[in-house]
């Protein structure tokens, strides 16, 4: 092997923390599609209780390197603005719900919700706690590391991202990086003004954490609202 193909097997190889976790989540996410509709009740929380360990354990495995993006923390008016931010993705997500257009190529707008209702009262609390982590811990994570650390930098510098400093956001970068984002989810408006909505953090308090945490937030917010309303097709 030439030193041009090794430096070129060795700069992918610096993609696997940040793309693992997500590109498991995902296709694992797509795998859930195959359960015929009648065996939803019993397989679909073993289905996602095994995507959601899975996912974790690439984090550690694999992705491992890449929590070192998160070292850097903003001030304490970062943290409000995160938490203020996050509040408001989950207003702006289910406040426009079937006021846009869907695209069919993204799943019309709306996703199939599982509804723990149908499970006994333990399998439901254990569905209902297995799913909050998956929300609130794994998800934001993952995601932010990908969309707003790895993505945005190599979108800015392709060559070597890691040149590019944690929190550098061009408007190009954060124009598609949020279409990515957008892509990823049936909800299309609301998933494209989150992720401009979050490359403005980013650009802001200069930290990945700050995008996590609001993050966090905003499925933590919209988990509680699913879970009183009953409105499962949000998660």
């Amino acid at each position: 092997m030439s030193t041009e193909s090794k430096h070129e097997v060795a700069s992918l190889w610096t993609f696997v923390p940040y793309v693992a976790p997500m590109l498991a989540y995902i296709l694992l996410t797509q795998a859930e599609a195959f359960i015929p509709e009648e065996q939803q009740t019993s397989w679909y929380p073993v289905a996602y209780t095994v995507k959601a360990v899975l996912t974790a354990i690439i984090m550690v495995v694999f992705g491992r390197s890449a929590w070192a993006d998160l070292k850097k923390t903003p001030a304490i008016g970062g943290w409000v603005l995160a938490v203020v931010l996050g509040v408001m993705v989950t207003v702006v997500w289910v406040g426009i719900d079937g006021l846009y257009p869907p695209l069919p190529f993204l799943g019309g707008g709306t996703r199939e919700g599982f509804d723990p209702g149908v499970l006994g009262p333990a399998s439901f609390w254990g569905f209902v706690a297995i799913r909050m982590i998956g929300l609130v811990v794994l998800v934001p994570i993952f995601e932010e590391l990908f969309w707003r650390s790895f993505l945005i930098r190599v979108v800015i510098d392709p060559d070597d991202f890691r040149r590019v400093p944690i929190g550098r956001v061009t408007p190009l970068a954060a124009v598609v990086s949020s279409a990515a984002f957008m892509m990823v989810h049936p909800e299309w408006l609301p998933a494209l003004l989150t992720g401009l909505a979050w490359a403005g953090l980013l650009h802001l308090t200069r930290s990945v954490s700050a995008c996590v945490l609001s993050h966090a937030v905003a499925n933590l917010v919209l988990g509680i609202y699913v879970l009183t309303t009953g409105q499962y097709h949000f998660w």
